[in-house]
């Protein structure tokens, strides 16, 4: 089987031990095209056989996410299942003030990614090390992330419910706790639900998606056979169009890769194999 099939991960199960229960589910190869906190829930999208070639082209998509945060409260892990390290008793803050700090959020900002994070430090999980008590060895370098949207769903200090669509590789966690840093209180994260990815959504889930349909981002170029037959032995052939990259489908549109076209210059950079 070859596509994209689009699951709800629980909370509780790794993203890894959920792409390795569909991949025995269904007996074929998977990966995932991004991952989720073991403590947050919902979509995620699986490739399934070739389909595993094309995970990486996925972080351009936005992703979109509810969270539920409480002020007052910082913990090692920035969500509720870590230590408490500051608690604030009496948070004197209101709900204009908590919509417009978050407001401030929006566009282009820097981030520094949680210790307890998949991040990797020499070769070493963040997560793995701050696990060993090497807190003094992690140090993680500050990252640039584009919040394309925010906006504050539900207010009722001290725990407030945000949506945010914003750019792969955003902390929701590290958002939240930014927040409250911003308003001098602190604040960790309770729930953390990925509504969607790109297009897909919670009405996608249990769907499989062909490699074409699931690359529906990339735009299409139509060839014929002999200049497929001639990209998948590596050749590099004159072709005018726009730079850029696009998905190669045959004359009877059935999905044969991916390739580049620069200065009007075709390259293969992925292609099926028969």
């Amino acid at each position: 089987m070859d596509g994209f099939y689009i699951g709800h991960k629980p909370v509780g199960i790794s993203s890894s031990k959920f792409v390795l229960d569909i991949s025995k589910s269904l007996n074929t190869k998977a990966g995932h095209t991004g991952t989720l906190d073991l403590e947050a829930e919902g979509i995620m999208i699986v490739a399934l056989g070739q389909a595993t070639k094309y995970t990486q082209y996925f972080n351009i998509l936005p992703k979109t996410y509810e969270a539920k945060g409480i002020l007052g409260i910082k913990t090692d892990t920035q969500d509720i299942s870590g230590n408490v390290i500051q608690k604030i008793e009496d948070v004197n803050i209101t709900c204009e003030e908590l919509k417009s700090v978050i407001e401030k959020f929006k566009g282009k900002i820097t981030q520094i990614p949680p210790i307890y994070s998949a991040k990797k430090i020499n070769g070493k999980k963040a997560y793995k090390l701050a696990r060993k008590n090497q807190v003094q060895s992690i140090e993680l370098k500050p990252i640039t992330v584009n919040i394309y949207s925010i906006e504050l769903l539900e207010c009722n200090i001290p725990k407030f419910y945000i949506k945010t669509v914003v750019s792969t590789g955003t902390y929701i966690r590290t958002l939240i706790n930014d927040i409250g840093d911003t308003l001098k209180v602190g604040a960790t994260t309770l729930i953390i639900k990925r509504t969607a990815i790109g297009k897909f959504d919670n009405e996608s889930v249990g769907k499989v998606y062909s490699i074409e349909e699931g690359l529906y981002f990339i735009p299409s170029l139509i060839l014929d056979h002999s200049f497929i037959k001639s990209l998948k032995q590596g050749k590099i052939l004159t072709y005018q169009s726009q730079d850029g990259m696009y998905k190669i489908l045959g004359e009877d549109g059935t999905f044969q890769g991916l390739a580049q076209i620069k200065n009007n210059l075709l390259k293969a950079i992925r292609m099926q194999s028969q």
